[in-house]
């Protein structure tokens, strides 16, 4: 129980952590986080301790959490009150996401979907997901016991013509009495690890139910009186953008579930390295030296860390261009540039999804490890955060398949190379034919850059040619389809969303204002981009952009520089992510890195215990020592 050394750790670092916090996630949001944090702590439902609670105590307080929330009355209409919805969700997922989840699908993802593919017709419906006069949910998400109304998307036939995929709203219970309608049956998936043991996941199946023709989502579609089948939208791809870009509102907050498991990994993994001591140049308990000391526990979680904030800085630049989008698709714009919008924002959705939550889960598994015994305790909240996090990986898609809805799109390019032109620009890397490595310079991010341009240029021919000669060969699309995806097509969408990543982050550098906060995140983002890169070594070599160990060796040698460099500003850097305590809810991660005095005090609380069947035991023990002397 020595006197802990984190204070000595903060002391290090070269810039004010409350600086870069409020340069990276803005003052306001900073501000109203800490109220939303401030109201948790003065309501007893939110206060908690290490007990694993049973399905039905789970949901029941995600309930009465939830209920409360509403009770704060904090906004109506997320789109109308982004900073306050962002900072509260925010709060929630660190704390909880089965209570974020019942919140946010909700009024986010199920409330926009009805929004903008409605019309006037389902403004009163509209008015009463926003008071909270009803409970909406998705069809592929059914709340099991809550819902009244669900979206769902469905085939629509009209006079035996197929018309595609349409969205439909439909209530499917009484919101007096819960029971279902006539032609639906409701259940329950049963028991889900982590936080979505609170979460009402269900199964729906419809059998002769008739809903009525407001049902159909009609913002530029509707069936007639006479039942014909009209439509405003001039080709199948801009119909498609309304749905796409509704969809892509779920991958966007998925990508920060990634970045705040990798602030939660970083956050309790590098506090408990400075508590834990071990080892040291010379004999004796007073020589043990902390473990964030070795440069290979520093190699196994700084890269997190960037990671924690790199993916925040991209987050939020992509739901700023995304309001954008949403906004225009609300206000009933239809155009082919808006039609490029929805295709871009979903491709990058569907890329940026799957990188961010395999960092997110990854980055817990390596923290959970290098915390040794200690990490794999209840009370440390790894074990239970990689449960949450886990489903990240399969929410709105499971990863390797959304990231074919990537390269579909970047595929669907390759004839327009060299005049390709996106509204968030994030392709037109690839119209120009990148050169090779030929040696680094003073910015190792504008280097890391170039060979994932060459990266995703290559990557992109190589794919096309694949699957022209699979064409040739006689195989059909849906053969061709599966056929070029290892070692191409899903290497294409990781190394685009990549470059955009750290591109986003590096222009987001060029605004920051103070001089030691924007020569931190420099150090930060170096270490990101060679990170990411690394991984790809073996595919740059393959297609050319190197010959000889030279590139790949100064590449490692610059990873390990790098993660060398953020060792004297690790601490302050996790003081600038790390949640409050009573959110982050862990005694190894705890801010005034007492790590060892929380654990025990957790220990002592199991002190003699008795449980019931050690009578059993006395018994059991007792019949063998007869059965024996006999």
């Amino acid at each position: 129980m020595s006197a802990p050394l984190i204070d000595k750790y903060r002391k290090m670092a070269t810039f004010d952590w409350r600086k870069l916090k409020a340069a990276v996630e803005g003052e306001e949001h900073v501000r109203l986080k800490a109220e939303v944090v401030a109201k948790m702590k003065s309501e007893p439902i939110f206060h908690r301790d290490y007990r694993v609670l049973s399905r039905e105590e789970h949901r029941e307080v995600v309930h009465q959490r939830w209920k409360k929330i509403v009770e704060w009355g904090l906004f109506k209409d997320p789109y109308s009150d982004l900073e306050n919805f962002h900072a509260l969700t925010e709060t929630l997922e660190a704390y909880d996401q089965g209570t974020s989840a019942r919140l946010f699908l909700h009024g986010n993802v199920f409330g926009a979907a009805v929004k903008s593919m409605g019309t006037e017709r389902h403004k009163e419906l509209v008015e009463k997901i926003e008071n909270n006069e009803v409970c909406i949910s998705i069809r592929d998400s059914a709340h099991s016991h809550s819902a009244t109304h669900v979206v769902v998307y469905a085939q629509l036939h009209v006079d035996g013509k197929n018309e595609g995929l349409h969205g439909f709203v439909i209530q499917v219970r009484c919101p007096r009495s819960f029971q279902t309608l006539p032609g639906i049956t409701i259940g329950d998936m049963g028991s889900k690890p982590g936080c979505w043991q609170g979460v009402e996941n269900g199964w729906m199946e419809f059998k002769n139910h008739r809903a009525p023709l407001s049902a159909l989502l009609n913002k530029g579609c509707d069936i007639t009186p006479d039942g014909k089948y009209v439509t405003s939208f001039k080709s199948a791809s801009e119909k498609q953008s309304v749905s796409l870009g509704t969809l892509s509102v779920g991958r966007l907050g998925i990508i920060a579930k990634g970045m705040m498991a990798c602030t939660f990994a970083s956050t309790i993994a590098i506090r408990y390295s400075v508590a834990r001591r071990q080892f040291g140049p010379e004999k004796g308990v007073e020589n043990e030296v902390p473990v964030l000391e070795y440069p290979l526990q520093q190699y196994r979680l700084f890269p997190y860390l960037s990671a924690a904030i790199c993916i925040r800085i991209f987050q939020k630049t992509f739901v700023e261009r995304f309001t954008e989008y949403m906004m225009r698709v609300m206000m009933g714009e239809k155009s082919e540039e808006l039609s490029e919008f929805s295709k871009e924002v979903h491709a990058l959705s569907s890329g940026a999804k799957p990188v961010a939550t395999w960092l997110g889960v990854e980055s817990l598994g390596e923290a959970r490890k290098a915390c040794g015994g200690h990490g794999f305790l209840h009370m440390s909240r790894l074990n239970t955060l990689r449960d949450d996090n886990d489903p990240s990986q399969t929410f709105e898609g499971e990863n390797f398949m959304i990231l074919q809805q990537t390269s579909n799109i970047l595929l669907g390019k390759v004839r327009s190379l060299g005049s390709i032109d996106t509204p968030m620009s994030t392709m037109s890397f690839l119209n120009k034919n990148p050169s090779k490595f030929s040696s680094w310079s003073s910015n190792p991010v504008d280097d890391v850059l170039s060979a994932y341009r060459y990266l995703a240029y290559h990557l992109l021919q190589m794919t096309a040619s694949d699957a022209n000669k699979l064409k040739n060969s006689g195989k059909n699309a849906f053969e061709v389809r599966n056929e070029i995806q290892v070692h191409r097509a899903v290497n294409l969408s990781i190394a685009y969303t990549e470059h955009t990543m750290i591109d986003w982050v590096q222009k987001f550098l060029e605004d920051v204002e103070d001089s030691t906060v924007k020569n931190v995140l420099q150090k930060v983002l170096n270490l990101f981009s060679l990170f990411l890169l690394e991984r790809h070594l073996a595919t740059l070599y393959i297609t050319g952009y190197a010959s000889g160990g030279k590139f790949g060796e100064e590449l490692r040698e610059k990873l390990r520089l790098a993660v060398a460099e953020i060792k004297p500003e690790s601490m302050a850097l996790v003081d600038s992510i790390a949640p409050d305590d009573f959110i982050l809810h862990s005694a190894l991660g705890a801010s005034d890195g007492r790590a060892y005095d929380h654990i025990m005090e957790e220990f002592r609380k199991y002190t003699n215990e008795q449980p019931r069947w050690v009578c059993d035991l006395a018994q059991f023990l007792q019949k063998r020592s007869q059965h024996a002397k006999l």
